[in-house]
């Protein structure tokens, strides 16, 4: 049976375009995974720029909170306090909701009569599904052990700054690698067109 590399050749494709097609399939190609099948390959690839972008909003970013005043980090930490304890809230509200659905639905599996021994283990399965689920879907412990602390304008604008620095100095490496990845794979298929002679 043809594969989607191989189906080709029955209607003669070139050596050069059945090893540019199989080359899809190499890691040098990922980024056209999505493109259709006969998508030309170009001749270079250009690096992805969330990065590049990630950089320019840290760096937005430090900016304005070095030049925030005491006042406005001290209106900010209160809205931030606001913000996680409603996140933390609804969160909670959300599991505990999720909980009495699980439990609801739990007490009729467990009220149900398997009609033959035969479908007791699928009565046990049913039983696991859920209570797994409520271990795994509905635990609080988390939201508990991390209550929002309100932190102060100074304490808020130490925070966010360090986060900011460190967005910044994570979204340069990773834009560092991003390009060196990229220009690896450009010379992969460079050296494949070359060994082919090609220009497909």
């Amino acid at each position: 049976m043809p594969t989607g590399y191989t189906a080709a050749i029955a209607d003669d494709i070139t050596f050069n375009d059945f090893a540019m097609q199989c080359a899809r399939a190499m890691g040098a190609l990922v980024m056209m995974r999505d493109a259709p099948p006969g998508a030309p390959i170009p001749e270079r690839f250009d690096p992805s720029d969330y990065h590049t972008k990630a950089i320019i909003e840290a760096e937005t970013n430090l900016l304005l909170l070095e030049a925030m005043s005491a006042a406005d980090a001290t209106e900010k930490a209160k809205l931030a306090f606001a913000e996680e304890t409603e996140a933390r809230n609804s969160a909670i509200h959300k599991n505990n909701s999720l909980r009495k659905k699980y439990t609801s639905m739990l007490k009729q599996v467990q009220a149900w009569e398997p009609p033959t021994p035969d479908h007791n283990g699928f009565k046990k399965f049913m039983v696991e599904q859920i209570t797994g689920s409520i271990d795994f879907d509905c635990n609080n412990s988390y939201y508990m052990e991390r209550k929002p602390i309100l932190l102060s304008g100074k304490e808020w604008l130490e925070r966010e700054t360090a986060k900011a620095k460190k967005d910044l100095d994570y979204h340069t490496a990773e834009n560092t690698k991003e390009i060196e990845r990229t220009e690896g794979r450009n010379r992969w298929v460079k050296e494949l067109r070359d060994s082919l002679n090609c220009s497909n």
